[in-house]
């Protein structure tokens, strides 16, 4: 029985949806359908069926579940054993959304931060479920997830349901981000619907939300004109994303507001964006259970501090 089988029906599970535990595992849909059925058939049960609310356990699929969650936790834990206590007593382990003030506050913190020299430290940028499963399954100390404001409810239920504490970070606008040398770049103004026809949109095309597949999509097609195509470059790495606003001046992406220290180096611009439901929230997360280290304080108050160079800052 192949464990990987395990992480990919816990996937489904959290997402609801093949489709979309597909693309959050970087893997074809067919693929993991055959994986899922190999599976059912080695276990002579039926894991999944489809509903008009997108797929759910069965009733033994919700018993395989339980106990695969549990084995790869044991996994996990094995996987551990080479590192010392002393080791895993100073590892940090925080996962965060792609985005650019999240990153310089931490690159803040380690490098005015005293670091003992057996310090370990996993920094992971992903998608928000991604990070929820960090930091419920793979012993991450903390995490930030970012939705809209609209999908609030399916997050916070979510979280309850894993039993996942949170604080707020911030609340924002998303800000239109692109090159100096854009043809937009001096225009006000400007409207999500005008840039996505006419430019290449940067984004990272793995945000999903809990139990609705599809529902990151459908809130940015509402905002663009119904039968005209558009240039869309999903890219799931922040830097490359930076470099190519640079080398590409007809792109651009949308995100919370940049630090000017990194808009000046890479030499971009934001400009205020106008789309429907416009709202954003960056959240704090952490198990139930655990309790926030005084490293840990530091650093998400270095995430508050460097938000705050931010978050009153005109954008026109």
């Amino acid at each position: 029985m192949n464990t990987l089988h395990f992480r990919y029906a816990v996937e489904i599970e959290k997402t609801r949806s093949i489709t979309q535990a597909a693309e959050n595992l970087y893997m074809a849909q067919p693929n993991l359908s055959k994986a899922i059925k190999e599976l059912e058939s080695t276990l002579g049960i039926t894991i999944f069926r489809r509903t008009s609310k997108g797929v759910i356990p069965t009733e033994q699929g919700l018993k395989f579940l339980g106990y695969a969650k549990q084995v790869l936790i044991q996994i996990n834990n094995m996987e551990a054993i080479h590192s010392p206590e002393k080791l895993r007593n100073t590892n940090l382990r925080i996962s965060v959304p792609r985005t650019s003030y999240i990153s310089k506050a931490f690159s803040e913190y380690i490098a005015g931060a005293k670091i003992p020299d057996d310090m370990e430290v996993y920094f992971c940028e992903t998608n928000s479920l991604r990070t929820i499963e960090n930091v419920r399954e793979n012993n991450y100390d903390f995490g930030i997830i970012r939705f809209n404001a609209s999908h609030e409810k399916y997050f916070m239920d979510f979280l309850d349901e894993k039993g996942i504490k949170n604080q707020l970070l911030r609340k924002f606008e998303m800000l239109a981000v692109m090159s100096a040398e854009h043809p937009e770049a001096k225009r006000e103004n400007i409207s999500y619907s005008e840039l996505s026809c006419n430019y290449i949109e940067l984004t990272q095309g793995d945000d999903s939300i809990p139990y609705v597949a599809g529902a990151v999509e459908k809130l940015f097609a509402q905002n663009r004109p119904a039968g005209i195509p558009y240039r869309k470059l999903c890219i799931y790495d922040r830097g490359s994303a930076l470099d190519f606003l640079l080398t590409v001046p007809q792109s651009f992406m949308l995100d919370s507001p940049v630090p000017e220290s990194l808009c000046g180096k890479y030499n971009l611009i934001q400009r205020k964006c106008t789309f429907r439901d416009n709202n954003f929230i960056d959240l704090i997360i952490y198990s139930g259970n655990h309790k926030i280290s005084a490293m840990e304080k530091e650093l998400i108050n270095k995430f508050y501090e460097v938000r705050n160079e931010t978050a009153f800052t005109e954008y026109r």
